[in-house]
């Protein structure tokens, strides 16, 4: 692998034995130029370049290929202090566009600063240079590169479903189902990436879609993408599944303690409730009542009524909640 300068790229471009891979960080109007009259890419095409939230996409022009997908990084949140023993270690995830021109002998990348896909994709180059490089091959390493970036974040996921799995049943908080619902948000919008990432490596893998290399090597390569990809998609609806669950089950956690909570208040309303009907009688206007007030042992025979009362209350209880 060697460099040229921008100079050379033409007469690179209409070479035979020659492969070209242009990477352009943060397109400014120099690049622009150089993709609309070194490429000639379709303006449209590279207007798309400047635009950094577009869906991933496929689109065939005369000569070349414009693909569009998107990378994922995980964004490590700041780990829980001693006194958030109980709280999880959160994590985000960044979606950032990688736009991918390819042509019979060419292969251009632009993208935002510090791509990481990018030095990963540089690496896998370097440990594949025995090997008979195409630009089917350039394009299937930087799309395994993409596509191996989700990997990460999937273990991610399902490191922090597990931990919430075992702490809503024991301590069912806001932040606990806020932090369901982020997840689910973050799971539809990696739906939302790798559905038409899907799509693009079926159109890729088909043969007669391929205008540049030979059909039938690529299609190895790009097969075995394509099979990632259908396991991160998998993925991504088994744990939307769960998290759906655990969200019904949060729900019927917090009300089985609500319940819990009106049984004891009720209990000890009726039991507060018989004391003061006891005791209330003997407020009442009466000149005489039962025992009479001068009798020493009126009150605690009051007091022996309260505890039978109380008594029986409880075992009303027990007997209603008994199976």
């Amino acid at each position: 692998m060697r460099q040229a300068a921008v100079a050379d790229l033409g007469n690179l471009l209409v070479s035979e034995t020659e492969l070209v891979w242009v990477d352009i960080a943060n397109p400014d109007e120099s690049d622009a130029r150089v993709m609309l009259d070194v490429f000639n890419f379709h303006p449209l095409a590279v207007e798309d370049t400047h635009n950094h939230e577009q869906r991933p996409k496929i689109e065939q022009y005369p000569g070349y290929l414009f693909i569009i997908v998107n990378a994922v990084s995980i964004i490590h949140e700041h780990p829980p202090t001693a006194q958030e023993s109980f709280a999880l270690q959160k994590h985000d995830v960044d979606f950032h566009e990688l736009d991918i021109f390819v042509g019979r002998n060419y292969m251009v990348t632009v993208h935002l600063p510090g791509e990481p896909v990018i030095p990963e994709f540089k690496r896998r180059l370097e440990m594949g240079a025995s090997l008979s490089i195409s630009i089917s091959y350039l394009l299937y390493t930087v799309l395994d590169a993409v596509v191996d970036g989700y990997f990460p974040v999937m273990d991610m996921l399902e490191e922090e479903i597990s931990q919430l799995e075992d702490r809503i049943l024991i301590q069912p908080k806001q932040a606990t189902l806020n932090r369901l619902f982020e997840l689910k948000r973050m799971l539809l919008h990696l739906w939302r990436v790798v559905w038409p990432e899907r799509d693009i490596l079926s159109v890729l893998a088909h043969p007669h879609n391929l205008i540049f290399g030979d059909p039938n090597a690529a299609q190895f390569y790009l097969r075995d993408v394509s099979d990632h990809l259908l396991w991160v998609a998998d993925m991504i609806g088994i744990y939307r599944d769960t998290l759906t669950t655990m969200i019904d089950l949060y729900m019927s956690s917090v009300s089985n303690r609500l319940n819990r909570v009106v049984n004891r208040l009720t209990m000890l309303t009726l039991i507060i409730g018989v004391m003061t009907v006891i005791s209330g009688f003997y407020g009442m206007n009466f000149l005489q009542t039962w025992p009479p007030f001068d009798n020493p042992m009126g009150v605690p025979f009051v007091l022996g009524m309260m505890l039978i009362g109380v008594g029986a209350v409880l075992f009303f209880v027990w007997w209603m909640n008994r199976e």
